[in-house]
């Protein structure tokens, strides 16, 4: 529903110029397209399981279309309950590729910059069966990140219980040869990691390619706004300053309210200015 348009300052509308906005694509008619309109924001459009199996291609090529004529920038985030392209097991390894290309076929449609998938490695579920996960997980994500060059995008694997960057960096260092990075994931690092965020982003900083910027107390995954919980955003900053390729940086609000609270806790951090 409608509810008007909120005024904003000039720094905040910079700093929406230079991020993206995560929009889950069955809410943007009902609840955010009237956001996306007026503020001209730049979209990471979730295709969840639920968009893709309730809307048919034509309205997703209807929506896209109306976004793209916006002239805003746009990623998309994949599927990610249950997604192992790592598995051991055949059919569920299957399915999720399956799942995978479905969603490939309608990112296409957003001309995205990026496509972020979950790697969804865990070493209590995969540890024991480490060879054959990585034997598994490498030749999917090549085939999934040509897809993605096909479409002028580059291929993002956002950490989320993963503990330790071990895994990851091992499978980016095989796959050097394809536009596959890192999304890296503050609030995720905050609240499952072992690994804290100054390791994370010495040992994956070459691979790091977007960043989904969000909050939380390290008790659990809140997706709070910029600067309300423990996450630190200075080492983040000091990162982007040093770093020659700057990341998409997208931002995970989780309501309408706190989108205009992390734009500001954002714009406090100074990291925005850093951004293109």
């Amino acid at each position: 529903m409608y509810v008007g348009v909120m005024k904003i300052s000039e720094e905040i509308r910079d700093t929406l110029g230079r991020v993206f906005i995560t929009m889950p694509l069955r809410l943007i008619e009902e609840r955010y397209m009237h956001l996306i309109e007026s503020y001209r924001m730049n979209c990471e459009i979730v295709l969840d399981f639920r968009a893709l199996d309730a809307f048919p291609r034509a309205y997703l090529r209807g929506i896209a279309k109306r976004l793209r004529a916006l002239g805003i920038r746009m990623t998309v985030h994949a599927p990610f309950h249950e997604i192992f392209l790592g598995a051991p097991d055949r059919m569920v390894r299957e399915a999720a590729v399956a799942r995978m290309e479905r969603a490939f076929t309608a990112a296409s449609l957003f001309r995205p910059g990026s496509i972020v998938v979950h790697f969804n490695y865990e070493d209590r579920r995969f540890g024991f069966v480490y060879e054959e996960w990585l034997a598994n997980i490498v030749p999917n994500l090549r085939h999934f990140g040509e897809k993605a060059r096909e479409m002028g995008a580059f291929l993002a694997v956002e950490n989320v219980y993963e503990e330790t960057p071990r895994a990851m960096k091992e499978v980016l260092t095989l796959l050097k040869d394809v536009p596959v990075y890192q999304c890296l994931d503050t609030g995720h690092v905050n609240a499952f990691s072992r690994t804290g965020l100054g390791g994370w982003l010495k040992q994956m900083g070459p691979f790091i390619r977007q960043m989904h910027l969000h909050d939380n107390d390290g008790s659990g995954d809140s997706h709070g706004p910029v600067g309300s919980g423990t996450v630190d955003f200075g080492i983040v900053k000091t990162f982007i300053a040093r770093s020659p390729v700057k990341p998409l940086v997208t931002l995970e609000p989780h309501s309408e309210a706190d989108i205009w609270k992390t734009l500001r806790g954002l714009r406090a951090t100074g990291i925005d200015r850093l951004l293109p």
